[in-house]
């Protein structure tokens, strides 16, 4: 069972990770906001991205491409159809729901964190990826698959959020109910908030 080190995230540490082309790996309870937190940092650098959730990919139809003979002069070659979005001007990769893919998925996805490559095909401007995924520790609550070492170790920052609400976040969203709905939610049990 693993345990990450928790962090409480802000605009600079994002920004700071983008940077520096690191991959990263966003563990956390479900509704704390780890989707939305990617695609704002994503959106907030102008970056030419693809989303994904994990638990609906298939390795050939999103990633490799859909195979096809292809004809030059008098020989015969299998070449692939490539997914849209997937070409050369890609810059990042979030995928949402981590954890919940096939074992399939998971290993093909193994040499695009780590080479930025799929069988072999390069991504240029592929800069890293992030996932977001479910804790595995809390096996009651997730259908998530544990990540094993040999995954992890692809990713620069894994790092566990804090499962309460950012007060500066909803702050700029909300700013006539951000304190309010914070107050509110302080004074939950935990059994309410679980």
């Amino acid at each position: 069972m693993l345990k990450f080190n928790k962090i409480k995230l802000s605009n600079n540490i994002l920004d700071g990770w983008i940077a520096n082309n690191l991959n990263v790996c966003l563990v956390g309870k479900h509704g704390i906001g780890k989707s939305t937190i990617i695609i704002d940092a994503f959106n907030r650098h102008g970056l030419k991205y693809k989303y994904f959730s994990a638990s609906t990919l298939d390795p050939w139809v999103d990633f490799i491409g859909i195979p096809t003979v292809k004809q030059v002069e008098d020989k015969s070659y299998i070449d692939f159809v490539l997914p849209q979005g997937m070409d050369s001007d890609l810059e990042a990769i979030f995928m949402d729901e981590w954890g919940r893919e096939s074992k399939a998925v998971r290993n093909s996805l193994m040499e695009l964190v780590q080479f930025k490559s799929i069988n072999g095909r390069s991504f240029p401007k592929l800069r890293f990826i992030w996932v977001a995924m479910n804790p595995s520790t809390d096996s009651d609550t997730y259908n998530v698959e544990e990540i094993d070492p040999a995954q992890l170790d692809r990713f620069h920052i894994i790092t566990e959020l804090y499962d309460e609400p950012d007060v500066a976040y909803f702050s700029s969203k909300f700013p006539e109910h951000a304190k309010p709905a914070i107050d509110w939610y302080k004074q939950q049990s935990k059994e309410v908030l679980s």
